[in-house]
């Protein structure tokens, strides 16, 4: 995609990194701002995907910090919890498929994490965001949008490394090549379709 590739060349720099890089920052938390944490989750081992966050900006959609490391669990909810109190308590989407269940039960339990994002935007419904056949490809349609529409809003050289190999599969669906990652790519994804939820139910 010719957009990636333009925006790879001119992506700035973090202006912060922490936990030994894992954790990198462009934009920090502004006064009266509201922001949003998507976390993709994975098992927590030091094989395998990584657990991707991606913290936006809600009314702009500028992707402020990332992060991707091998943790889970307990440790993922606390950082999650740590980013999203740090960005004015923002609200928090995780994956609920697999290990996400865990990681929401943390964030509500041992965390006492409020803004937590439910399905459909509705406080009261189902905790998390529920990755299915119908949810995946709509999401990642809306990320390929802006990227074409509004790369400018993206700032991760990882992730749009992640978006150049994300491609399609020979069984239809689309994912990251053999030997790469897609989890900065659908921590994004589900970022910014939580977010079209979030703004349409002000």
């Amino acid at each position: 995609m010719a957009s990636v590739e333009e925006r790879l060349k001119t992506a700035p720099e973090p202006m912060e990194r922490r936990r030994n890089g894992d954790l990198e920052v462009w934009l920090p938390p502004l006064p009266g701002r509201r922001y949003l944490v998507a976390v993709d989750p994975a098992g927590g081992g030091s094989g395998g995907d990584y657990s991707a966050m991606e913290v936006l900006e809600l009314e702009t959609g500028l992707q402020c910090a990332e992060f991707a490391g091998h943790v889970g669990g307990l440790e993922l909810a606390r950082l999650a919890a740590e980013v999203g109190h740090d960005y004015n308590d923002a609200w928090i989407v995780v994956e609920r498929n697999n290990h996400g269940n865990g990681v929401l039960a943390h964030l509500g339990n041992a965390c006492r994490y409020e803004k937590i994002y439910c399905q459909g935007g509705r406080q009261g419904g189902e905790a998390g965001w529920l990755t299915t056949s119908l949810s995946r490809p709509a999401a990642l349609g809306r990320l390929d949008a802006a990227l074409v529409e509004e790369p400018e809003r993206f700032m991760s050289r990882k992730l749009l490394g992640e978006c150049r190999s994300f491609v399609r599969l020979p069984n239809g669906s689309s994912g990251a090549q053999a030997g790469t990652h897609d989890d900065r790519v659908m921590a994004m994804a589900i970022g910014l379709a939580a977010r079209e939820e979030l703004l349409a139910g002000r």
